[in-house]
């Protein structure tokens, strides 16, 4: 574990699917204050956009790659019942990222789920692409991954907001970054009737909010545990889980945040 420093400030990104991408905007307002954390943590879309933070790529060029990723592309269109390829997934993050932990510019920690022993585990060192895969791991639409006697999936199943990954880093500050704020949803006419009727397309979209529902009491309760002392919560309506083709909307609400939040930054950071 790096030895522990009173300044090192530390940058924890949640996961979220394609609502993870606010985090690009993020990262553009944090550009635009000057503010270059000390090492990052992240989970499931937080660990991803966080590793290409770690390797030196600018907002600007986060967002240039995620426009041209063409996701259709990247669907496993077999019978295996997965939406992403894993084989077209590690294509692409071989094109993009080094391969360990130790060639990245910053220190940075991933987590991920192991369904066997039902615990958090910390990823910070050897292979980052496996890594990557692990905390991006939704069950049920990215195969799991085995590694040594564990089967890992998306750690947001159980840190949403990994705050505490940048602590065991060594980090003393933390800005946190909330990629799946839950937002209230219309209350139907007859509950019942409609729950009756749902259609497999909704009955997706209940399973996915349940889960959100989850994620959000979990992590209101992790939370108040491990602190952050900035935590930008941005607003990214209407853009779901799934939604990759409104990544502009999501970098916006991401951007729009963080400036929000500009003066509790500067405050934290020492500036005036």
């Amino acid at each position: 574990m790096p030895e522990t420093h009173a300044n090192l400030l530390g940058l924890a990104l949640g996961g979220g699917g394609a609502r993870g991408l606010c985090h690009i905007g993020v990262w553009r307002a944090l550009e635009r204050l000057g503010v270059r954390p000390d090492l990052v943590s992240g989970t499931s879309m937080g660990g991803l956009v966080g590793a290409f933070i770690a390797a030196g790529y600018s907002a600007d060029e986060m967002q240039e790659i995620a426009e041209q990723i063409g996701w259709m592309k990247m669907i496993n269109w077999g019978l295996g019942g997965r939406l992403l390829s894993t084989k077209r997934f590690r294509g692409w993050l071989s094109e993009h990222l080094p391969e360990t932990f130790e060639e990245l510019e910053l220190p940075l920690v991933l987590t991920t789920t192991d369904v066997v022993d039902g615990q958090i585990h910390y990823l910070r060192s050897g292979d980052l692409h496996t890594a990557l895969r692990a905390t991006t791991a939704y069950p049920g639409l990215v195969e799991s991954v085995p590694v040594a006697d564990a089967i890992f999936v998306d750690g947001g199943i159980l840190n949403q907001i990994p705050v505490d990954g940048a602590l065991f880093l060594g980090a003393r500050r933390v800005i946190a970054v909330n990629a799946t704020a839950l937002e209230p949803l219309e209350r139907p006419r007859d509950a019942e009737k409609a729950a009756r009727r749902l259609p497999v397309a909704s009955a997706l979209k209940e399973a996915f909010r349940a889960i959100d529902v989850m994620q959000t009491q979990l992590t209101m309760a992790r939370l108040s545990l491990y602190r952050p002392d900035v935590l930008i919560d941005p607003a990214i309506e209407g853009v779901d889980l799934q939604d990759f083709h409104k990544a502009d909307d999501a970098i916006a609400a991401g951007e729009r945040a963080t400036e929000d939040a500009a003066d509790r930054i500067r405050t934290l950071i020492g500036e005036p």
